[in-house]
């Protein structure tokens, strides 16, 4: 059997599962991970959200509690974006915006760099934090204008800090 989403048109037990009990289940997990490059994926995956978990409780010991959380409202990877709106780079990047209270980030991924503008747009710091701490912290331009150089592993957060407060964006992967 294979682990795709056309699985789910073959189920076959009570609750629409394609195993008829857990024996069933564990006995094909079992399977899968008698494959060497199977059972290191998993290990090494399961390593990554472990750290990342840890080191987001650590950052949030080390924030102020009344920072504001932004909310995301864009996403261009989401399956209701806008039908009208196209990508004409031909490229991978992510367009995202959060919002909270009279405070924003617009954000847009690529590969090797990330880059902003604060809403609305005027001077501030944009810090990148991921779960073992920032990576690296930069002044906007005036008009709020920010871009990071990096690629760091796994998730990731902003803090932006302008006039109008401070703010961090909810956890991205990447």
């Amino acid at each position: 059997m294979s682990w795709h989403s056309d699985d789910r048109a073959r189920s076959t037990g009570p609750s629409g599962s394609p195993w008829a009990d857990d024996e069933a289940l564990g006995a094909e997990l079992t399977t899968a991970l008698a494959e060497r490059e199977t059972y290191d994926r998993v290990v090494a995956s399961a390593d990554v959200a472990f750290r990342a978990h840890r080191g987001m409780v650590e950052a949030r010991a080390g924030l102020e509690m009344d920072l504001l959380l932004l909310e995301l409202v864009y996403d261009s990877t989401a399956l209701d974006a806008p039908a009208g709106v196209r990508d004409r780079s031909g490229g991978t990047s992510r367009t995202l915006v959060f919002e909270g209270h009279d405070l924003g980030v617009e954000v847009e991924i690529e590969s090797t760099s990330i880059e902003g503008q604060l809403l609305p747009a005027t001077p501030g710091r944009v810090s990148l934090r991921t779960p073992d701490g920032v990576v690296a912290t930069i002044e906007t331009d005036d008009v709020g204008y920010f871009r990071f150089d990096v690629h760091p592993d796994g998730p990731l957060r902003l803090e932006c800090s302008s006039e109008g407060g401070t703010c961090l964006t909810q956890w991205l992967p990447y």
